[in-house]
């Protein structure tokens, strides 16, 4: 069986921008692997890590929304 562990981390404003826009990068990143690798290993991992981003970046600009606001 897997433990989760857990990180509560506080982030101003600005650091939240630069935490999302680099995962926005990286999401970029393995989206290029996935859609244009030859090795199907390589590919089918940087999609399964895409789409485990991707959940990252939507909770976390939920809880930047829910904080800071629309204008964010």
């Amino acid at each position: 069986m897997i433990k989760k562990r857990e990180l509560d981390i506080k982030l101003y404003d600005w650091e939240a921008r630069y935490v999302i826009e680099s995962i926005s990068k990286e999401m970029e990143r393995l989206k290029v692997i996935a859609e244009g690798s030859s090795d199907e290993d390589e590919a089918s991992d940087a999609g399964n890590d895409y789409l485990e981003i991707s959940g990252l970046k939507e909770r976390l600009e939920g809880l930047v929304k829910n904080t800071f606001g629309d204008h964010f």
